[in-house]
């Protein structure tokens, strides 16, 4: 794996006793927040990466969701799935997305605040997720993600956000949705095109709001690509696609990733752990001097 595909996104150091103050503090707001912001993940994917994607991703990121399903074609043994009736077609990616959040609503839509859409090769934090939604009410008709141009003519300057990095509806934009996607008027009734723009022109029609999901510092928390992309200057050109079609400003540098993210596209099944592991389990010696001390003289004790 390249040196910068394991890169630490959070950290944080362990006393003798396994536990930081720090952490056990993060780990408390952790609980409340999953008590507080309840967050349903549905992740698409099909029977052919049930076990070299979907599982990876129930092992890692997705068992912190309040609840999570695996929206397919057949069912599996080692994934909660729900069975949709649409062909394993990237072309027909809206119609899932469309059936996927009805089945949704009409059977599970009290068992969260939050609906999560991602793909089986998405990684969310989830932690980070359910604090930025904190201050809003999942009665709010809103929804979040990657921000990009809308395409086509508009009367209003609005966006929608990125299917690949994911987006989250609150409870009342689900209903809205559900409810509303019927209407030739303002949602494709076919199947076919781009899930995430048809699903931005379906809410914007509906009047959900399209979120603004970036911290305090205006730095995108969603991002459609690994985190090396967005880390590197003069990694991509000044005609790269994200640059292009970003409805806010974007930039690659060192200072521009946000010490928050929410979600990142394009992530394989190594890095899914590796994600995992520097975020949960890495920790700095240096951050705690006792402890690094007592191991340091325990190891030249029995040199």
């Amino acid at each position: 794996m390249p040196y910068w595909d394991v890169m630490m996104l959070t950290a944080g150091a362990r006393d003798p006793d396994g536990h930081s103050p720090r952490q056990l503090s993060n780990e408390t707001l952790a609980e409340q927040l999953r008590r507080e912001v309840r967050v349903l993940c549905w992740v698409l994917t099909t029977p052919k990466y049930h076990k070299s994607r979907a599982v990876h991703v129930m092992r890692t990121w997705g068992k912190r969701c309040n609840k999570i399903y695996f929206m397919t074609s057949e069912p599996d043994d080692e994934l909660p799935t729900i069975v949709l009736n649409k062909s394993d077609k990237y072309d027909v990616l809206w119609g899932k997305t469309k059936e996927a959040f009805t089945h949704i609503y009409d059977h599970m839509r009290d068992e969260a605040d939050w609906f999560m859409k991602a793909d089986d090769d998405t990684y969310v934090f989830l932690e980070n997720l359910r604090y930025m939604l904190y201050p809003y009410s999942p009665d709010q008709a809103i929804y979040f993600g990657y921000n990009f141009k809308m395409i086509g003519a508009h009367k209003k300057n609005e966006s929608y956000m990125s299917g690949g990095s994911g987006y989250v509806l609150s409870r009342e934009a689900l209903r809205i949705f559900a409810e509303g996607l019927n209407d030739s008027t303002k949602c494709r009734q076919e199947d076919n095109h781009a899930e995430d723009v048809e699903m931005g022109r379906c809410l914007l029609n509906l009047d959900v709001k399209a979120g603004d999901s970036r911290d305090s510092k205006l730095r995108n928390r969603f991002y459609p690509l690994l985190p090396f992309d967005m880390l590197l200057s003069g990694y991509s050109g000044l005609d790269f696609w994200l640059y292009k079609y970003a409805y806010y400003s974007v930039r690659s540098c060192m200072d521009c990733l946000s010490e928050y993210p929410v979600a990142f596209h394009y992530v394989n099944p190594e890095q899914l752990y590796v994600f995992d592991f520097f975020n949960y389990d890495f920790q700095l010696p240096v951050q705690n001097r006792v402890k690094w001390a007592l191991e340091l003289e325990y190891e030249y004790e029995y040199e």
